[in-house]
This record gives structure tokens, sequence and C-alpha cells, in this order.
């Protein structure tokens, strides 16, 4: 099982990141040949702020995690239940919180208006809420049914499919901390640091030098990887293409976050029932 996922997710990523390479001159080709060409400039969401630097940062920043990630699997064994605990949990919630925060601070020192940038003033909080609301609750249900049914399709050629050790966790664990900390985490920190540079960052960049379809592609491929197991690709992947459609038709990041938080709402409320015996 373990084989049959890294396998997946390595040829995965290589696919997404030759598919990046060969569209960056295929784009700027068709664009050298018409300059009237202006996709990267159509939808909601605005690619004024971003530049050749930002390229390099995506690059630099997703290729970069996954080479640590790469040679930390090579170096130690998968991590279990037993390695998820209130510290670990409350190190990754500080470690995403100085992260994105750095990363606000550099959009900022570059002159780069981060509220006008990421939609963030373009809707009232009303309009946010139905934004968010309604297609939170329409794709929750559709997420869940698709990984339901990839459950049961891949369970009659692998067996019987192990829950995730954080999930495992979660549910077998005692201590409030833990919980607590993890909750926050999952609800608060999580949607709005993976919603920042997946849709925000890595969407707006791409789009940037290509056009929003390629991006919306290429970003939900690589928000998939990150996240997914082998049982967890469609649903993931269905996942991020309403967060990305969200983003795009909106034009505000806070919708997407919001439906972000609402999917996983829907799966804490699933941990904590799991866990009370339900």
């Amino acid at each position: 099982m373990e084989i049959v996922h890294e396998r997946i997710q390595t040829d995965l990523w290589c696919f997404s990141w030759i598919a990046f390479a060969v569209a960056l001159p295929l784009f700027a080709f068709l664009r050298q040949r018409d300059p009237l060409i202006r996709w990267h400039e159509h939808g909601n969401v605005s690619t004024k702020p971003y530049g050749g630097i930002d390229l390099i940062l995506v690059l630099a920043f997703f290729l970069g995690i996954k080479a640590v990630i790469t040679v930390f699997v090579a170096n130690r064994e998968t991590p279990g239940p037993e390695n998820f605990t209130a510290a670990v949990m409350l190190t990754d919630i500080l470690l995403k919180i100085a992260v994105a925060s750095f990363f606000i601070y550099f959009l900022m020192f570059r002159k780069v208006d981060v509220v006008e940038s990421f939609g963030l003033n373009r809707l009232s909080p009303a309009g946010i809420a139905i934004w968010g609301g309604v297609v939170g609750v329409l794709a929750v249900p559709l997420v869940m049914g698709v990984g339901h049914v990839a459950t049961l399709g891949l369970g009659r050629y692998l067996g019987e499919l192990p829950p995730q050790p954080i999930v495992q966790a979660f549910t077998d664990s005692g201590d409030v901390a833990f919980r607590v900390i993890t909750i926050v985490g999952v609800l608060l920190v999580t949607p709005v640091f993976e919603e920042l540079f997946y849709r925000g960052y890595l969407y707006g960049v791409t789009k940037r030098y290509t056009d929003r379809f390629f991006a919306a592609l290429f970003s939900c491929l690589i928000f998939t990887i990150a996240h997914a197991g082998v049982i967890t690709i469609l649903p993931i992947f269905t996942l991020a293409i309403f967060l990305v459609l969200a983003y795009e038709l909106s034009g505000s990041l806070w919708v997407p976050i919001v439906i972000h938080v609402i999917f996983n709402l829907a799966n804490v409320a699933g941990m904590l029932w799991s866990s009370a015996g339900g």
C-alpha cells in the first residue's frame, strides 16, 4: 500500500511539473506571436503584482518542500498515530503562522497590496458568507461521496484501507490538549495557510504566465499531491476544483478559505463522532 501511494505521488508530481515546464515557453511563444493575447487578465483573480521573482519563488518553495519531504521520508519510517502529539501539532501551527507571516511581509516589502491582490476587500462579509456557505454546502457532500466511492472501489483491490495516522491519533487520543490544538489548527490555521499559498500564490503566479485553465489544473494537482493518499486522490482533487473555481469566480480569497473551513469542520465532526463510538 505504501509503495503504491509513493509511486502514484511521484508520477503525479513529475507529470505536473513537466507540464508546467512545457507550458511556460509555449504560452510565452503564443503571446509573442500575438501581443493581444491577454489570457492571464481574464477572470476575477488579478495577476498584476506578480513577476519573474514570483515564478522563481514558486519553483523554489514547492520544489524545495518536495525535496525536504523526500529526504525526510527516506531517512525515517512513515509516521504512525503515536507520532502525533500536542507538541507536534502546536509546532506545526506555529511554523505555518511563521511562514505565512514572512510571506506576507515579503509581499508588503515589495509594495504589493495584499488586500487588493487577494481580493480580501472585494466582497462584504455577507457576500463571503453566502459564497462560501453555498459552495461549501454543495462541495462537502460531493467530495465525501467521491471519497466513499473511491474507498469502495479501491478496497476491492487493496483490501481494508487503514485510516490516516492523524485521524487515528485524534480518534484514539484522550489528551484534551492534543484535540484542542488539532481542532484549532485544522479549522483556523490550515485553511488560511493553504489557501494563501495554493490558491492565492501558486494559482495567481501560474495564471500570470499561462492562463486560468492551466493554472487551475496545475494548482489543483499540486494541492492534491501534497494531501492525498491512494484513496483520497479523487476527493481531494474534487475539493481543489471547488476551491479554485470559487476563488476565480468570486475574486476573493476569503471564499475558498470559508469552503476549506466547512470541509475541515465536517471532517472534525466525523472524527469526534467516531471517537465517541458513533
